[in-house]
């Protein structure tokens, strides 16, 4: 801008100086021809008249050139947004345009009426006085004849707040008495553009550290190295398509003097090795720098394969060494990283995980959604700029950060999956495993945190599972091993059974011979009470054969039950019914009567045999606790439990009923929560009902209903589908 201007100041100049040399000459050629029209006759006289005043027009056209010239000059520089002066060979300052003068009025303090440059810049003391004074001194070495120096960028304080400015001189050549050109431009918008592009590319290294993205040339080689297959990314990298690349090494490809060696038994051992960068050249002969990642890979049929993993850096070791782009660039660059950041903050906010950043003084510099809702604050609240102080959150996960960074920030190493139990201000604690990592560029930390609670639950489950797993091949164990010698002890008793008859006749016949002619066995017959004995003893045999009856009954319940089968399968609902019932006959034989109500037509229906149980089995105790708990209202009597079973077209129901205490809406809201339970503490985990629903309405596909009343007992009613439903239908 400033050296087009100097050319047409040139150029305005140069024609000046050819009007007037050719006004001088048409004068002189007029006053010539007066001299010569004094003797000449009339029509010569009129022709050299003529001749002049074509001269004359066009001076006068040429005039006009000139002072259009200068106007149109005049209206260039004036539209020019950076200021000008001209300077002659003493500093004086010729000539300004509007824009100088715009910018100097800007000033706080104002700007003197002088005319003397030099003189100006040595009175000024503030930032622009700085300004003054380092481009007088260039002026100066200008006007010498000496090269100009690259002009710095100053901060200066204006009536609209604080500018940045830079002033540039340039010499002037041929136009009179100019001889240098001062260009005056604010820099305020590009300076605060490249501290947005700044600002942008610090945010998005951040959170580049969580969520990075990109797209890498990927090479898969066999044992011996030769290229198997190579991506697209990889063929824009390279030049190299996949059908040149085939059969190939890629270390003959890389057009490198010096490639980093591969450490073959640390490759081995660790199954990865990431080389340093080095420069290699394209297809086409273009230098590019790569960092590659070597993996070795073994498939199930121990064949080995490489992997290569290769990320153009040109542009980052390009940029490492660049300067600033235009301002233009600069504004693009910092729209895309804004929109990159924008991007990559949404993908951290749909994070399911616990994701906050902080510098190194504990500010908040960015966090997610699931935090907030964690820490129990209102969505979309901006936590950027505050301490954990300043937060008003109910839990006491603050303080364990808190400790946590210090720990990391101190050390410098990460703080990884490390457990916390965190206590809000509504619902139960929540268990979370937290992670804290350093930022040692950003001098900060960054903090992950998963809720396991459900991971801890489910662990508690299996081990109860394992635990009642044990228990049930423990009870498997002891019926087998008490069914063998029931079983014996039974046939022994069916066989006195049978037998005591004989010897009852025996005796008696003995009795009617001998009693009356020998006193002394008629006296030992009186001694063991015979007659006693021949009423007493057949009796004590047939309770004796009933309760080794009811004791197979029960090592069978119990034989059934701890054999739950694996996985889906047809099970007999009422015989799974019965030997629930049975094994829990010890919960409710004190407090209640059991009916079994089974349908015939019920049959085999395909389910979880062991979850049955265990659902059919909590339910049968929570309705004996409940008639336990109601047995002062029944001034001790015994209570009543039904278990009825009914086949529909598409179902089997099993409705469990009871006579107990029954519940409230209240409480029938939250029977199927974890954790919730009326019981007593030791008596209850609030577990059984939460299992219980998870088992039949998510894996098996069915429903399980209450209905119930405060004083009028309770009926849960559990529906599994004949077709199978839930996860393993298809199995």
């Amino acid at each position: 801008m400033d050296t087009g201007m100097a050319l047409a100041a040139q150029s305005t100049d140069e024609l000046r100086r050819t009007v007037e040399e050719q006004r001088r000459t048409i004068e002189a050629l007029v006053t010539a021809a007066e001299r010569r029209t004094a003797g000449e006759p009339d029509s010569a006289a009129l022709a050299t008249w003529q001749r002049n005043a074509m001269l004359q027009r066009r001076l006068a056209e040429r005039t006009e050139r000139i002072q259009a010239t200068e106007q149109l000059l005049r209206a260039v520089t004036d539209s020019i947004d950076a200021g000008l002066c001209i300077l002659d060979d003493d500093g004086r300052i010729i000539d300004t345009n509007q824009a100088w003068s715009a910018m100097l009025a800007r000033l706080s303090h104002g700007f003197p009426d002088e005319i003397g440059f030099f003189a100006v810049a040595a009175g000024s003391t503030d930032g622009a006085g700085e300004l003054m004074r380092e481009a007088a001194a260039d002026a100066r070495r200008v006007l010498a004849g000496q090269p100009s120096r690259s002009a710095s960028c100053r901060e200066i304080e204006t009536r609209h707040g604080p500018r940045w400015w830079r002033m540039q001189v340039a010499r002037v050549l041929g136009h009179g008495a100019a001889r240098a050109v001062l260009t005056l431009t604010d820099e305020t918008a590009a300076v605060r553009t490249q501290e947005e592009l700044r600002r942008a590319t610090r945010d998005a290294t951040r959170l580049a550290q969580v969520a990075r993205h990109m797209e890498d040339a990927v090479v898969i080689s066999d044992a011996e190295g030769r290229i198997e297959w190579v991506n697209d990314a990889f063929t824009e990298l390279s030049g190299y398509t996949l059908a040149e690349c085939e059969g190939r090494e890629r270390v003959h490809m890389l057009g490198a003097d010096d490639v980093p060696d591969v450490d073959a038994e640390a490759l081995i051992g660790l199954g990865s090795q990431v080389l340093p960068e080095f420069e290699t050249r394209t297809k086409d002969g273009r230098r590019r720098w790569l960092r590659v990642a070597l993996y070795r890979v073994v498939d199930d049929d121990d064949i080995v394969r490489w992997v290569t993993i290769e990320r153009d850096v040109t542009t980052r070791r390009n940029a490492e060494q660049a300067s600033l782009a235009a301002k233009e660039q600069a504004e693009a660059l910092a729209h895309e990283l804004s929109v990159e950041k924008a991007v990559l903050t949404g993908v951290i906010s749909s994070i399911p995980h616990l994701i906050f950043w902080k510098d190194a003084r504990g500010f908040y510099q960015g966090h997610n959604a699931a935090f907030l809702a964690m820490r129990g604050l209102a969505a979309g609240t901006d936590l950027t700029g505050k301490l954990e102080s300043d937060i008003s959150a109910g839990d006491d996960l603050g303080s364990i950060l808190t400790e946590l960074e210090a720990q990391v920030l101190a050390s410098n190493n990460p703080v990884v999956d490390h457990h916390v139990t965190v206590t809000g201000p509504d619902g139960p604690p929540r268990t979370i495993l937290m992670s804290v990592l350093p930022q040692p560029e950003a001098g900060g930390v960054i903090g992950i945190g998963a809720d396991v609670t459900r991971i801890g639950d489910l662990e508690r489950h299996l081990n109860q599972a394992n635990r009642l797993e044990a228990i049930g091949q423990l009870a498997a164990g002891i019926a087998h091993e008490i069914n063998t010698p029931i079983q014996f002890v039974s046939d022994n008793t069916r066989f006195i059974e049978q037998t005591f008859g004989q010897i009852v006749e025996l005796v008696q016949d003995a009795q009617t011979r001998f009693a009356a002619i020998d006193e002394d066995f008629a006296q030992r017959l009186r001694d063991v009470d015979l007659e006693f004995l021949l009423a007493e003893v057949p009796t004590a045999i047939t309770e004796s054969l009933e309760g080794l009856s009811r004791v197979a009954q029960i090592v069978r319940a119990m034989k059934d039950f701890s054999h739950p089968g694996h996985g889906r399968g047809d099970v007999d609902i009422n015989r799974a019914v019965e030997s629930t019932a049975q094994v829990a006959r010890n919960e409710w034989k004190y407090h209640a009567e059991l009916t079994l109500d089974l349908g015939d037509d019920v049959g085999l229906v395909s389910c979880y045999e062991g979850e049955f149980k265990q659902v059919i089995l909590n339910l049968i105790v929570n309705a004996a606790h409940a008639i336990e708990a109601a047995s002062a209202r029944r001034e001790g009597g015994l209570g009543h439990i039904t278990i009825r079973t009914t086949r529909t077209p598409s179902t089997v129901e099993i409705a469990v009923s009871d006579d107990g205490t029954g519940m409230d809406e209240a409480t029938r809201l939250r029977i199927f929560d974890p954790f919730f339970t009326t019981k007593e503490v030791g008596k209850g985990t609030g577990q059984g009902l939460s299992m219980a629903y998870a088992s039949i309405v998510q894996k098996h596909g069915g429903t399980i209903q209450v209905d119930s009343s405060p004083g009028a007992g309770t009926t849960f009613t559990v529906t599994i589908p004949l077709q199978p439903q839930g996860p393993d239908a298809d199995a």
